[in-house]
């Protein structure tokens, strides 16, 4: 048994396995995850050193030292040069979780070729204790732009994933994997776009969410180091869940009070309501309930949407639409700062 534990709140404990045996093409249609098992295992060794690498500048950062600096030494500085001009950083501070935005354009000398790429380092929650950092690839102004309008700078964004991180191949240039992901999706040659390197820390992970986003149809997350639990299943699902959970066991927390109870017995005989309320991620009460009961996380396990993911393991999650899109929620296992590589498929 295993103690989930995050962003302070002590969740439960689970079983240190979980499986799946439905068929995977007919998981995704219906926008549920799909485990590949051991999928990217043979190629970790070939980029070993490069993990390392990863592992030393998370620590640095870790240790308050500066991005720009540090991606300005070996052996960060001859790989992006090679191919992007670094133009410094910008600082948005109305992003408390930001820690640094590196700015490139990328080139063929001597000539540039795309602008505005950059790179965000930034911190995966508000919570002082919780380490986990990642570290995002895009272009234009982040989360007001249509990354999927600008295929050359999306593509160019995840090139700059590829330079800075040459680890990104274990999923970008595993043929077996991409040949998987091909059988499952439907999609004949999948590209990996707006890329993402993620550091999961003992204590944090994200809280239940999506990533749909126009253009893309779901998103590839490989763990090449540590392990990860996982809770994930569609929206609809999800809120059928929530509402089962509100009509059965809401009544029994001791910790809520009356009117609580009553404005979430409320909330769940008006499906669209809860959906919104859900979707807009400002609803308190319920936003609490479901990310931070350890009550309701049982609820999910039991009902059979929990995952766990070793060194080597994919997961692949769904969003073909906003029904079935598949909200998903992470803990880190153990006491690694595990590595991992999530990027849309498109």
């Amino acid at each position: 048994m295993q103690t989930l534990y995050r962003r302070g709140f002590n969740l439960g404990a689970i079983s240190d396995t979980s499986s799946s045996k439905s068929d995977p093409i007919e998981n995704w249609q219906l926008g549920k995850p799909v485990v590949i098992s051991d999928a990217i295992n043979p190629e970790i060794p070939s980029f070993a050193s490069q993990i390392e690498e990863t592992e030393l500048l998370v620590t640095a950062i870790l240790e308050g030292q500066d991005c720009t600096e540090l991606f300005s030494q070996p052996p960060y500085q001859e790989r992006i040069e090679s191919q992007f001009l670094p133009l410094g950083s910008a600082s948005n501070e109305g992003d408390d979780q930001e820690i640094d935005m590196l700015l490139y354009d990328q080139q063929i000398h001597p000539e540039i070729v795309l602008e505005d790429l950059w790179m965000k380092v930034s911190w995966l929650s508000f919570y002082e204790e919780d380490a986990s950092l990642r570290f995002r690839f895009s272009f234009g102004v982040d989360l007001e732009e249509d990354v999927s309008a600008d295929a050359d700078r999306q593509l160019a964004a995840a090139e700059l994933a590829e330079v800075v991180f040459p680890e990104s191949k274990l999923v970008s240039s595993n043929k077996r994997l991409i040949r998987q992901i091909a059988d499952v999706t439907g999609i004949k040659a999948p590209t990996f776009v707006e890329r993402i390197l993620y550091f999961n820390a003992p204590g944090g992970g994200a809280y239940l969410h999506h990533d749909m986003e126009r253009g893309h149809a779901g998103v590839v997350y490989a763990q090449v180091s540590g392990k990860t639990f996982w809770l994930a299943l569609p929206q609809s699902e999800l809120i059928h869940e929530i509402q089962l959970f509100i009509e059965h066991d809401v009544p029994k927390l001791t910790h809520l009070s009356d009117t609580q109870k009553s404005e979430l017995a409320t909330l769940a005989s008006d499906p669209e309501r809860l959906e919104v309320s859900l979707t807009s991620f400002n609803h308190d009460l319920l936003i609490s309930l479901i990310n931070e009961s350890p009550q309701f996380i049982s609820h999910l396990v039991m009902a059979g949407h929990s995952r766990i993911l070793s060194a080597g393991d994919v997961i692949l999650l769904p969003q073909i639409d906003q029904s079935s899109c598949c909200w998903h929620t992470v803990f880190c296992l153990g006491d690694e700062i595990g590595q991992a590589l999530s990027f849309a498929i498109k």
